[in-house]
């Protein structure tokens, strides 16, 4: 399968751009030079040459294209162009088929796959953040019932250095439990959000077709 996955060069609308962005210039710049800017709105254009339809999908998957898995070489490609471009741009998939006609159902039925794929994923990664709160409220309840009792119980039972130790113990796993939290809330909670929005703007992107012209 001939894949070719193009970031093309960019043209004086992308320098000029890049040029524009003052201080922040840097990281932009370099951006810039491989991805397409639309000069009229600003978004990233993602370019993707391939030599058919079938090329945008898994080889090994049988079915219809609007429920066919993607090729895995095409996600990664829009995963890391996705995490390169900041997400407060916009950005366009564009297609470039080297081998096929114009087919305005085809690209009706593909668009629907890849708009499919994308909604697919955005179920798992919100079903992947839903069991991560639910780990985060059961690791607080517990660490405030441990702390709970590392305050109430020395008002009621005598201390002894057995005592002491096993107090001491339920402190401690109160707070592990309590950095436990955090740590899924908030550390690795970061990396399900952020793909999240990348999957987001993957659903919302617009899908373009092109065409290689056929010599007269």
């Amino acid at each position: 399968m001939g894949y070719k996955f193009y970031i093309y060069e960019e043209n004086s609308i992308a320098k000029s751009l890049s040029e524009m962005k003052g201080e922040d210039g840097v990281k932009r710049n370099f951006l810039d030079q491989f991805y397409t800017i639309d000069p009229e709105t600003g978004e990233y254009i993602i370019e993707i040459g391939l030599n058919s339809y079938d090329d945008i999908f898994n080889s090994w998957d049988s079915s219809v294209y609007n429920i066919r898995d993607l090729d895995a070489s095409l996600k990664s490609f829009l995963e890391e162009c996705s995490y390169d471009i900041d997400l407060r741009n916009v950005i366009t998939l564009r297609f470039h088929m080297q081998n096929e006609k114009e087919d305005v159902n085809v690209e009706d039925t593909v668009i629907a796959g890849l708009r499919n794929y994308f909604n697919y994923r955005l179920h798992f990664i919100k079903k992947e953040m839903d069991q991560q709160r639910k780990k985060v409220v059961s690791y607080v309840v517990v660490s405030l019932v441990l702390t709970f009792f590392s305050l109430y119980l020395p008002k009621v039972i005598e201390g002894e250095i057995m005592f002491k130790i096993i107090l001491q113990a339920i402190q401690l796993g109160g707070w592990v439990f309590l950095w436990e939290a955090f740590t899924i809330g908030f550390l690795q909670g970061r990396g399900p959000r952020k793909v999240r929005k990348e999957y987001k703007r993957l659903l919302d992107a617009p899908i373009r077709f092109q065409y290689k012209k056929e010599k007269r």
